[in-house]
């Protein structure tokens, strides 16, 4: 991309481009303001100053510069940097989505100061291509294993868990154990956690369900226990650790009979017999199947045409859905409790996960990126009333007024999620019209 250089409010400002949202600036600031922010400078630091066989602030100059002399230099290097470079911004009219990186910081007293700054902005897109892809359609139908899958759960919901003595644990069990890591030389000794879960539904890890089988209640053991390398920490994943399992308690379920009294009491008497109440299943099964084929084909449609329009996305925001992403996965800690420093290795781990999610990233934000542009080009941003219609629907369904609904999306802070929810609606109806279902 082409260059331009200005040389306005004594700065002279060079901007490059090298891509669609980076921007290289390269800053000469002339040597009299320099200068004047530099005694400022070397005034503050003389005020505050106290050096045997002078009165505070009156110490002479030759002795500052010898002594403070590289301190009033970096200090003056900062300054300058952090008084011009917003007044670049604004006079190149730059909006930057991430804090720039200064380098080649060039400056000698009495002369000019020169630096660089790389910094990325909002990307503009043309693209030239929306029209002609075909939109793939996905299977949204539901059977009966579906239907009998989820009538199961509702059973085991209300499974009546009753206390069992003589015989160890199976898939299906509820169990409460006692974990204890193994101490590590040096460190006080780890304190036992203790957990209570259900065997077989991937509340814990393949090692720890298949040592709590091995166990009746009361007995405990010492296992050495590998995590998956996918694990969801990190810093755990792919380590093995030498940990004693106990198990409390053992409970295993009664289920109720799949009959109309059971159809009756999970639906407070909607229902008066199963057949009625799989048959609302079904339903629910196939619009919630539907909403996932909709998004399914939203998200293929959309990688399509960023991958047709060579869509570039800034490292700043690969990095920063990336944190978002690795907090969602890690709980984001809680609140007040410093989290555990990571060992070398486990920072290893930890980068190495948080680059396997890089791709995941880049195509989501790339799907964001196409909405984005195709909302500002087409005028399908929500207006205010596309807004309110959707708090009135919201309210309708929750039986609430909507001013109601509003004050509580606006104090939780979802009404811009509301706003952007309908734009890529509007967006995604627009490239429906214009491509062909598949």
């Amino acid at each position: 991309m082409a260059d331009t250089s200005t040389q306005t409010n004594e700065l002279t400002v060079t901007v490059e481009q090298p891509s669609s949202f980076s921007r290289h600036l390269s800053i000469t600031v002339p040597k009299e303001r320099v200068e004047r922010i530099r005694r400022a400078v070397a005034q503050q630091v003389t005020r505050n100053v106290r050096m045997p066989g002078f009165r505070k602030g009156h110490v002479p100059q030759s002795l500052m510069d010898k002594q403070y002399g590289p301190a009033i230099q970096q200090e003056t290097v900062d300054r300058v940097i952090q008084e011009t470079y917003p007044q670049v911004l604004e006079q190149e009219s730059i909006r930057p989505i991430a804090q720039g990186t200064v380098k080649d910081v060039h400056y000698h007293e009495g002369g000019e100061l020169h630096y660089h700054v790389e910094v990325e902005v909002q990307p503009v897109y043309e693209l030239a291509r929306t029209s002609g892809f075909v939109v793939p359609t996905q299977n949204a139908e539901i059977g009966d294993t579906e239907v009998d899958a989820l009538l199961e759960r509702l059973r085991g919901e209300r499974a009546e868990l009753v206390v069992v003595e003589d015989r160890k644990p199976t898939a299906g069990d509820e169990v409460q154990v006692r974990i204890t890591p193994q101490a590590t030389e040096g460190e006080d000794a780890p304190e036992a956690e203790e957990f209570k879960f259900v065997l077989g539904e991937g509340q814990a890890i393949p090692d720890i369900e298949e040592a709590i089988q091995t166990l009746s209640a009361g007995e405990e053991g010492e296992f050495d226990v590998t995590f998956p390398e996918d694990f969801g920490d990190p810093a755990q994943a792919g380590t093995t650790q030498h940990l004693t399992i106990g198990l409390v308690e053992l409970r295993e379920r009664k289920y109720p009979e799949l009959d109309d009294d059971f159809a009756r009491a999970v639906s407070n008497g909607e229902f008066e017999n199963i057949a009625a109440l799989r048959e609302r299943v079904h339903a629910d099964l196939t619009a919630d199947a539907g909403q996932r084929a909709d998004q399914a084909s939203r998200d293929a449609l959309l990688g399509e045409i960023a991958e047709a329009n060579a869509i570039e996305v800034p490292e700043s925001m690969v990095q920063n859905y990336l944190e978002y992403m690795m907090q969602g996965m890690s709980g984001g800690g809680e609140q007040g409790r410093a989290q555990p420093k990571r060992t070398p290795e486990q920072e290893e781990r930890f980068s190495q996960f948080r680059e396997m999610l890089r791709p995941q990233a880049e195509a989501t934000i790339k799907r964001m990126l196409v909405v984005e542009t195709l909302a500002d080009r087409e005028g399908l941003r929500a207006t205010q009333d596309d807004v309110d219609a959707r708090v009135e629907q919201l309210a309708e369904q929750h039986g609430q007024s909507p001013s109601d609904v509003w004050l509580q999306l606006e104090k939780s802070g979802q009404l811009q999620q509301v706003e952007a929810d309908i734009t890529e609606s509007k967006v995604l109806e627009w490239l429906r019209s214009h491509n062909t279902a598949g």
